[in-house]
């Protein structure tokens, strides 16, 4: 019985281990995907802008 008590321990602590590479995977896609839009909306910013400046002159 406390073989088996064992192995389970060993086996949790080793899901355990996985799960903490993982969560390191999923922050760095996560930091990814932020700085992709943060570049997007500086784009789409500066679009905006060069548009609202033409609307500005032509009025």
């Amino acid at each position: 019985m406390l073989k088996l008590y064992t192995k389970a321990q060993a086996r949790l602590a080793q899901l355990r281990s996985e799960e903490d590479g993982n969560a390191a995977e999923y922050g760095l896609i996560i930091a990814i995907v932020a700085l992709g839009i943060i570049v997007g909306l500086g784009a789409l910013a500066l679009a905006l802008n060069g548009m609202f400046a033409d609307v500005a002159s032509n009025l």
